[in-house]
């Protein structure tokens, strides 16, 4: 399928230059088109892309009893223009969109079938790589959004925890119309005893980019000891990865300059180790989500010529994603 999608991206270039030409020399005569930053213009005609939005006041308006609103965020990537994701809301299309944007929409209760397909396949096939989800009336569900370079879409509902700070940099996408009509069937007025229905069980928090946390741990000089007074950094890492069930997190070592090189390497590892240990018997953390590695003085973070500047580089740091699901 990949490279399908990338000879499109090849003929969808090539016909864009070769009727940008044309284009340039009829619209000198016959209209002006502009092209600044979010506004485009042709004409008279002005719209813009995306634009700045507060999500606390979209989150604020009320959704209706046989409603969910639905919000669809998209991570900041350097894949190109033609991987656009098609937003498709049982068959109807909502928005292609754009790295870094976000949309939101409401639909009706019950099954809703949601797909997201990437623009260069050129196919308008609204329900390709389509999931069926079961909305709850009244409620607003977040999804996170990612393609690939080949155009293979990645739909997954996350928590209002994880799409929150997803949101505060991100920007409402405008420039589409939805198809997107609730049109809610009026509800029906039951005649037989009412069944309760099992609660929606929540899907477990994705972190959607790598974090890097600085465990603030220091070692005293050739010391491999994790002091007490440091188990409370210690303690937000377990914390932060009890949040994300199914992140991994690889503990990175450093030290000063005094030593050897090999030297200073094995004194490293062994403090990243003393870490890893420390989570994993004080605090839970199954060791099959960590991994040590030690980089002994090559990459320090302060001059090695001071005091305080040696006791700053003898640190670990942490970095945690999402680990690899089968």
């Amino acid at each position: 399928m990949g490279k399908v999608f990338k000879k499109i991206i090849v003929e969808v270039a090539l016909v864009t230059t070769l009727l940008g030409v044309t284009a340039c020399a009829t619209t000198t005569a016959n209209s002006r088109i502009g092209n600044d930053g979010d506004t485009r213009r042709v004409d008279n005609v002005v719209w813009n892309n995306q634009v700045d939005s507060d999500i606390s006041a979209v989150l604020a308006k009320q959704v209706a009893s046989d409603e969910a609103r639905l919000i669809f965020v998209r991570k900041n990537d350097d894949d190109p223009e033609q991987t656009s994701a098609n937003i498709a809301i049982n068959n109807r299309f909502q928005v292609s969109l754009h790295a870094g944007n976000y949309t939101a929409v409401n639909s009706c209760v019950g099954t809703n079938q949601l797909s997201a397909h990437a623009t260069g396949f050129k196919d308008n096939d609204l329900l390709a790589e389509q999931k069926d989800y079961q909305l709850v009336g009244g409620q607003t569900y977040f999804f996170y959004v990612d393609m690939d370079e080949n155009g293979q879409g990645l739909l997954n509902q996350i928590t209002t925890d994880s799409a929150l700070p997803l949101l505060r940099n991100k920007r409402y996408q405008t420039h589409q119309i939805s198809r997107v009509v609730p049109n809610c069937p009026a509800p029906v007025i039951a005649t037989t005893p009412s069944v309760t229905l099992p609660p929606v069980v929540e899907q477990p928090a994705i972190l959607a980019e790598k974090v890097t946390i600085d465990l603030e741990v220091l070692f005293e000089t050739d010391k491999a000891v994790v002091r007490p007074e440091y188990y409370t950094k210690i303690a937000e890492l377990a914390d932060f990865m009890a949040q994300y069930p199914n992140t991994i997190a690889t503990i990175e070592g450093h030290t000063d300059s005094r030593g050897s090189d090999s030297y200073n390497q094995v004194l490293s590892q062994h403090r990243v180790n003393a870490v890893k240990e420390s989570l994993i018997s004080k605090f839970d953390i199954d060791a099959e989500r960590l991994s040590a590695i030690g980089y002994g003085e090559t990459q320090p973070r302060a001059s090695n010529d001071t005091v305080e500047g040696r006791q700053l580089n003898r640190r670990v740091v942490a970095v945690v994603e999402e680990g690899v699901r089968h």
